[in-house]
């Protein structure tokens, strides 16, 4: 009978034993798979903000060559114009038909004003420390800082929830 008894508690032990180094392997599987996780999420953010930085320079870079395209055609319509009263045949140059898209730039250029709300009329934002930065970075910072939510913001702001976020994770402020 003890020798039964040995039997039974050499095997308990041995499963209790491999049950430990299961659950030893499988937590560290868990931390394994966390820190890849991570690593990639970091690296998401990164090609993301690269994404959006390249994004804003060929926008400024179409806005500028727009702007020097309609330079250079009101240039061209003002000789047209000038050699119209020096005597020499009529041309009609048609509209150009851009208008739109000058337009489309300089509303892409404006920065929309908030709408004035019951709510943001309550709100007022005390100036920070004055630098070199955008005011609406100043005012996003300074509404976090109120712990105001990130729905809040975007909507005194007038600007996106995402666009908010993007720019508190950029100032490590979340």
């Amino acid at each position: 009978m003890v020798t039964f008894l040995l039997f039974i508690s050499f095997l308990l032990n041995i499963v209790s034993l491999l049950a430990i180094v299961l659950l030893f392997s499988r937590q560290n599987r868990f931390l394994n798979m966390e820190k890849e996780q991570k690593k990639m999420i970091m690296e998401l953010e990164e090609v993301i903000s690269t994404y959006l930085i390249e994004m804003k320079e060929e926008n400024e870079e179409f806005i500028r060559a727009f702007n020097h395209q309609v330079k250079s055609q009101t240039h061209t319509t003002d000789k047209t114009d000038d050699e119209n009263e020096t005597g020499s045949p009529l041309h009609t140059n048609p509209k150009w038909p851009g208008a739109g898209y000058k337009q489309a730039s300089k509303a892409y250029q404006q920065t929309p004003t908030p709408q004035m709300g019951s709510v943001e009329k309550k709100l007022e934002v005390k100036p920070t420390v004055k630098t070199n930065e955008d005011p609406l970075i100043q005012q996003v910072l300074s509404l976090k800082k109120e712990g105001k939510s990130i729905e809040e913001i975007a909507q005194t702001v007038g600007k996106g929830k995402t666009e908010i976020e993007l720019l508190l994770k950029f100032r490590q402020i979340m």
